[in-house]
């Protein structure tokens, strides 16, 4: 286990009351490295009331600080253009029972630095992985709930898991739900948000967390993917959390919230079971990405991206910008989202960016979920080799059954992959 280090603080009071209070004694915690979390310990709320928070960065602590825009939680992602600057937060609230306004500052007594995001080191040690788009508009369209539940079930997640070891997978990508409005995970926050029941359009079975138990054996992490936008597929949905039907759209302050709640209940749950996060369609076509990333908003791309990192804030999260040459998309993203129609594209290095690991993710069917093969698994081989050797990392995307069996031309080419790879490390 990675050991955790207290930074040294500086603190700066300012007291709006005619009554002397003591100078609070808290710090700050976390590493202040780029793309890692910084926030006030857990215990600060206490005997506090209407807590606000104001996040600054300054190149010197005795010098002018700006005010990081957006940033209203009492944690913040350290971004690499924070690199060589100062960071202070300010907090505005009341002491229980008193309506007299205290504000108080804590700030670092080091500059931000960069050392490219260990948080990623697990995931170019992995090398590759695969990904299942377990959906119910592709596995069982026809029906609601009760063959939903069916479906989920049936799925043998130590078959599928002994399956992943045999090719050699350094990680499984997982969805938890697309467009359909169906969900393999149980979810309050969703239930409440759309009027639902336990079971009806969330799975009464937690299949990702029996995933995370059952690849646990072989030490296999879970990545798990979800759109940036609530389902576009399901007219009930999308009334509820008002957003468009069938349309690709930005999200409001509205429904925006309830998708972190979602995310955020999902990352708790699961707790380091969940090594990263994959969030689909943050493109700038569909105005998704502008909105997400307007930090006018009071809900943007920060606190999107503190809901994923919840329950382990050394997760990796990345936002897709659609098909392209590999690039980061925010700069939020741990990855690059990568994906791509086939392999056509190699890392240089390590890194496509400062602090953004490059990984490249496609399909092994002839389109997304296809059934057939569009690589000749030599081919393929050398491809995959050529990405690994070069610290990148690749994923791809597997057919499976509704039972967890992946197509036997899929395993087979997967598990060719694995063999090289095993052989050159």
């Amino acid at each position: 286990m990675k050991k955790k280090y207290w930074i040294p603080v500086f603190v700066l009071v300012l007291l709006f009351s005619c009554k002397k209070l003591e100078k609070p004694n808290f710090s700050l915690v976390g590493d202040l490295y780029a793309k890692n979390i910084v926030g006030l310990p857990l215990d600060f709320q206490n005997g506090k009331e209407n807590l606000e928070y104001s996040w600054y960065m300054a190149s010197n602590p005795a010098g002018e600080w700006s005010q990081l825009p957006g940033i209203w939680t009492n944690e913040i992602v350290l971004l690499t253009s924070y690199v060589g600057n100062y960071i202070k937060c300010e907090i505005t609230y009341n002491e229980l029972g008193s309506d007299k306004k205290v504000t108080a500052s804590v700030g670092s007594s080091d500059p931000v630095v960069n050392k490219g995001n260990a948080n990623t080191d697990w995931f170019k040690d992995a090398g590759y992985g695969v990904m299942v788009h377990y959906l119910k508009e592709a596995i069982v369209p026809e029906g609601g709930s009760e063959e939903w539940n069916k479906t989920v079930d049936s799925f043998n997640v130590d078959k599928f898991a002994s399956q992943v070891n045999e090719a050699g997978a350094g990680f499984v990508m997982f969805t938890l739900g697309q467009n359909s409005g169906y969900y393999c995970s149980p979810n309050k926050a969703y239930d409440k948000a759309v009027g639902t029941e336990a079971g009806e359009l969330c799975s009464k079975r937690d299949l990702p967390m029996d995933l995370i138990k059952a690849l646990k054996k072989y030490k296999i992490p879970l990545i798990l993917y979800l759109p940036s936008n609530p389902p576009i597929n399901n007219k009930n949905v999308s009334e509820k959390l008002r957003y468009a039907f069938q349309k690709d759209s930005a999200t409001s302050q509205f429904n925006q919230p309830i998708l972190e709640n979602m995310i955020e209940e999902w990352s708790l749950r699961y707790g380091d079971g969940v090594k990263g996060w994959w969030f689909d369609g943050l493109y700038s076509w569909n105005d998704i990405r502008s909105t997400r990333m307007n930090m006018s908003l009071k809900h943007n791309i920060s606190t999107h991206t503190l809901a994923a990192k919840a329950g382990n804030k050394n997760s990796i999260v990345t936002y897709n910008s659609g098909f392209g040459k590999i690039h980061g998309n925010t700069p939020y993203d741990d990855y690059t989202s990568g994906e791509k129609s086939t392999i056509d594209e190699y890392p240089s290095s390590r890194w496509a960016e400062d602090g953004i690991q490059w990984f490249l993710f496609t399909y092994l069917g002839e389109k997304w979920g296809g059934h057939g093969q569009q690589f000749i698994t030599d081919s393929l081989v050398d491809k995959a080799v050529n990405i690994v050797n070069n610290e990148g990392v690749l994923c791809l995307e597997v057919v499976t059954d509704s039972k967890a069996e992946i197509l036997p031309g899929h395993f087979d080419q997967i598990k060719a992959v694995g063999e090289k790879l095993r052989e050159h490390k």
